[in-house]
């Protein structure tokens, strides 16, 4: 009873008293959002509908209604409606990006050119007293797979990446880049695969593969032409699976009994369209990349009813990125040096057997925190940038919740007050953390297992679970925003009860819930375990005017 008098007293105090500020380590702002967390009448409830995989559910205005009505049976009280995707495609009327519609990316013409699915979503999100937020995804802007999206309207935009791969060199000292060892084969990709991971190649049949003995080849296998069965990986050897050229470069210059050599390294810096990865990415510190995102915001935001934003990839893609000349040069003014050996002075790329690793440079620490640095510079920009607009829409995130590892994308979701102790991390790290610019913030707690027992029984780190990541990101948010803890439902496919554990502990360890994503739902047929789960009536914490001013006293 004196707890609930105590939180009565605080929020008395916080709504009634305007000008009342707190600074982010404040104990009294703390005592709220702590004592919320057990407040079972307020939680966020949030259902996030992604843009390319519910094609077949969103596609026409009638099928639009009947999820938006369930999802407010289910007792939701938030949509994300993802309207720019990866691809840098949108789903609404735009005079800035490309419709989704006129994508050359296959299934991508599920949604007929022109078609508003934004406009759909709000007006019957509203008709049932929903919020809607719209989801940009801001710093991927194309498909490497099909070079399509803006990134390759305006290749300048490209991120740079610092690539170092093992290079085939046959017998007559012709040689071929290796593009990855062990991962999907794209267009045009050689792939070494090795027999810890798999037994035989996991390639489509749109390719050449490769037996290697002994460093002697054994075996090839055109199965584009022979439709033949895919080639077995031997156990003191390897496997090279090729797709168009580099499946042309096998047919001119290998031949089985030939000794080949797959043990040199290349490295290099290229941009985004000729790495192996499906997004493009952009450069976050380009200036026109920047306006670019801002606009596409300032469209959405004033020209449909949305409650707010939401960014998705607002971030580096991989530690590999971005080592362009605008970013050397912007790093050397940011640490007041020459950067003498680049990029070898922030790190190298070594191979231990087909094992990549990074060999840090006496810049690495710096680079982590600059790169941390754009990212929350970009995150100050946007939020005020959207709250000019109207000081009542909400600015929100979404980011996954492993914080030991996700500096290796540029990020730092935390509160500047927090200060974890970890080896990557500068001295000034810390004052790199954005989550003081944020209404709130939906943190992927995305485990199978969801309790920390459940971890620990596998050995795993404690926050490689629902329960253990929640809590985890808690202490690096240090109630500076409020959390929403997300589920990805697929995780848990065959597994109801699971299900039903893994929203329990977001829910108790958290603000509220993020479920990702509506396909599941569907899929599944789980939207009965959403009824039955959230049957008591809640509010989220941010759509309390007392607790959101609460929040965004510290900007």
């Amino acid at each position: 009873m004196k707890k609930w008098l105590s939180l009565f007293l605080i929020l008395t105090l916080i709504i009634a008293t305007p000008g009342l500020t707190f600074a982010a380590s404040d104990k009294g702002r703390e005592k709220v959002l702590s004592n919320l967390v057990d407040n079972e009448n307020w939680k966020g409830r949030i259902l996030w509908y992604d843009l390319s995989a519910n094609m077949e559910y969103l596609n026409t205005p009638e099928k639009v209604r009947d999820i938006v009505q369930k999802t407010a049976n289910a007792n939701i009280d938030t949509i994300v409606v993802d309207v720019k995707n990866y691809t840098g495609f949108v789903a609404y009327e735009s005079e800035i990006a490309p419709h989704i519609g006129t994508s050359i990316i296959p299934g991508y013409d599920g949604y007929e050119a022109g078609y508003d699915l934004l406009g759909i979503v709000v007006e019957e999100a509203k008709k049932l007293g929903l919020e809607v937020l719209a989801n940009v995804n801001v710093f991927s802007e194309g498909n490497n797979t099909y070079q399509d999206g803006p990134a390759f309207d305006h290749p300048e935009w490209q991120s740079y990446f610092y690539q170092a791969s093992r290079i085939v060199e046959a017998e007559n000292g012709e040689t071929f880049e290796i593009t990855s060892t062990n991962k999907e084969r794209l267009a045009n990709h050689l792939v070494l695969f090795t027999p810890d991971q798999y037994e035989a190649s996991p390639s489509n049949r749109w390719g050449i593969e490769v037996q290697i003995t002994d460093g002697v080849i054994t075996a090839i296998e055109d199965r584009q032409s022979t439709n033949g069965p895919a080639l077995t990986i031997p156990e003191n050897g390897v496997l090279l699976s090729g797709h168009g050229t580099a499946r042309q470069w096998i047919l001119d210059n290998l031949e089985v009994g030939q000794a080949i050599d797959y043990e040199n390294t290349e490295s290099k810096i290229v941009p985004a369209e000729e790495y192996p990865t499906y997004s493009t990415f952009v450069n976050p510190i380009r200036e026109d990349v920047i306006d670019y995102e801002l606009s596409i915001m300032e469209e959405i935001l004033t020209n449909y009813e949305v409650d707010g934003i939401v960014l998705d990839r607002a971030r580096y893609s991989n530690q590999y990125a971005d080592f362009s000349d605008l970013s050397r040069e912007k790093f050397e003014e940011y640490i007041g040096q020459t950067v003498q050996n680049w990029p070898e002075d922030i790190f190298q790329i070594e191979f231990e057997g087909t094992t990549q690793q990074i060999v840090e440079g006496p810049l690495y620490k710096e680079w982590i925190e600059f790169r941390a640095h754009n990212i929350q510079s970009f995150f100050k920009k946007a939020e005020e940038f959207v709250h000019s607009i109207d000081d009542d829409l909400l600015f929100t995130t979404y980011v996954g919740s492993w914080y030991p590892l996700y500096y290796s994308e540029g990020v730092n979701w935390a509160s500047r007050t927090y200060q974890g102790d970890y080896d990557w991390a500068s001295e000034n790290y810390h004052t790199t953390g954005y989550a003081e610019t944020l209404d709130f913030i939906m943190t992927g707690n995305y485990y199978p297992e969801v309790t920390v027992e459940e971890s620990d029984a596998l050995g795993l780190p404690y926050w490689y679970s629902v329960e253990g990541s929640a809590d985890l990101a808690m202490e690096a948010i240090n109630y500076a925003t409020f959390n929403y803890g997300s589920l990805y439902l697929n995780q848990y496919s065959g597994n109801p009860e699971q299900f039903r554990k893994a929203i329990r502990a977001v829910e108790n360890n958290t603000h509220g819930i993020m479920l990702f994503d509506l396909v599941y739902l569907e899929q599944f047929g789980w939207w009965d375990i959403l009824e039955e789960e959230f049957s008591r009536d809640t509010k989220a914490p941010h759509q309390n005017p007392g607790f959101l001013k609460m929040v965004r006293e510290d900007k």
